[in-house]
């Protein structure tokens, strides 16, 4: 009994579960870190919390792990179904925190949610080359589109805008309608384009106010999101107001020099330059790249490399095509999550509410990172096994 049990741990891939583990450690040090001048002693307590989640995590990682990720998989549209529900509930009777409805129940159903996408997308992919025409495509837009215009209305654009690299590398990898996956990917460059072209001309152009106003307007984007696409631009525009976060991220991050001021040193977060409402979660990589410098920063990039590569690496190696899928999926969010964070955080993309994926702190956002991390290694141990019985 007993080796029948360990068996099914046999093909764990070791890389990946280290980096995973080494992310979330570091993820501990720099909450605390991030929130040891907060006078509220149960804020202080954030790593704590942090550190429990990430156990947790762990035993439900092994968990995922252990169970095989196939019949999982063709249940996926029931776990979509009731994600759906939860995102539908969340305005109704969700939780309201910063003027935003995210949370029911004690978690942040869009992270789940986010999961439940991908376990759909991969079983649906994984039926024969000939069904993967234009109408699986234009599914694809509905299963993922469903969600993510929920997710606006809560409202949360950075959860929303980072389903989309995520269901085109999918579509990508399972050579979906081919043709038109690149004159969408080609239609969207150019609205983003046009967007950013709007917000600059709106702000550039010799033209009157109501001119201006209207051009805004066009773009049915929500003050707050006008504000951000501004200061991308513009850097200098609003220091003391929209810009502020940002410019103090890339003073800490600038600071930090080769090897950082030390730890618990950074003076940014210390002397309450980066609010402590953000150093965190959204800005902890300038924590702790003041604190840790180029070295540091380099070891977390280094270290999501490694779950990155290992994940693709499961990918090539599985034997069915729903695993693979999974696993691309998988490695295509938590690289979103990265790059989208830490570019938000250095200056070269605009600000978005996007955790830093095992470092950030966030409960629900954590264990779903996990659980997906916990598939993959399902994928690995499962994934080179013959269909049979299935």
């Amino acid at each position: 009994m007993l080796k029948r049990f360990t068996e099914r741990f046999r093909n764990l891939n070791p890389l990946l579960l280290a980096c995973m583990a080494g992310l979330t450690a570091i993820g501990v040090a720099f909450v605390y870190s991030s929130c040891s001048v907060r006078e509220d002693p149960d804020l202080q307590m954030l790593y704590m919390r942090h550190a429990e989640i990430g156990l947790l995590g762990l035993a439900l990682c092994l968990l995922a792990a252990w169970t095989d990720y196939r019949p999982v998989l063709r249940w996926s549209w029931l776990f979509y179904l009731v994600s759906l529900v939860l995102l539908v509930l969340v305005p109704l009777i969700g939780e309201e925190t910063m003027g935003a409805k995210r949370w029911l129940f004690g978690i942040q159903p869009s992270e789940p949610a986010k999961l439940a996408v991908i376990m759909l997308l991969a079983w649906l992919f994984s039926r024969p080359e000939g069904l993967r025409g234009v109408w699986v495509f234009l599914l694809t837009l509905v299963l993922v589109g469903l969600p993510a215009v929920l997710i606006l209305l809560q409202p949360d654009l950075g959860t929303a805008m980072v389903l989309a690299p995520t269901a085109l590398a999918m579509l990508f990898a399972a050579n979906v309608a081919p043709r038109l996956l690149w004159t969408f990917v080609l239609a969207g460059v150019l609205a983003a384009g046009t967007l950013l072209g709007v917000i600059y001309a709106a702000e550039k152009a010799p033209m009157p106010q109501e001119r201006r106003e209207a051009l805004i307007q066009a773009t049915h984007l929500r003050p707050h999101q006008v504000k951000r696409l501004q200061v991308f631009l513009f850097p200098d525009k609003d220091l003391h107001g929209s810009g502020y976060n940002r410019r103090q991220s890339e003073i800490a991050v600038g600071s930090g020099g080769r090897w950082g001021k030390g730890y618990l040193k950074g003076e940014q977060y210390m002397l309450g330059y980066l609010p402590p409402s953000v150093s965190s979660n959204d800005f902890i990589f300038a924590v702790l790249a003041e604190e840790a410098g180029f070295a540091g920063s380099l070891t977390v990039l280094l270290l999501f490399l490694g779950v990155l590569s290992s994940g693709l690496w499961v990918a090539f190696r599985c034997q069915n095509d729903m695993g693979r899928l999974f696993c691309v999926g998988v490695v295509s969010l938590i690289f979103s999550h990265m790059f989208i964070n830490i570019a938000m955080t250095i200056g070269i993309m605009p600000i978005t509410g996007l955790p830093l994926p095992f470092i950030s702190y966030g409960r629900t956002f954590m264990l779903t990172m996990m659980v997906a991390l916990g598939f993959v290694q399902s994928v690995s141990t499962h994934g080179r096994e013959a269909e049979i019985g299935f």
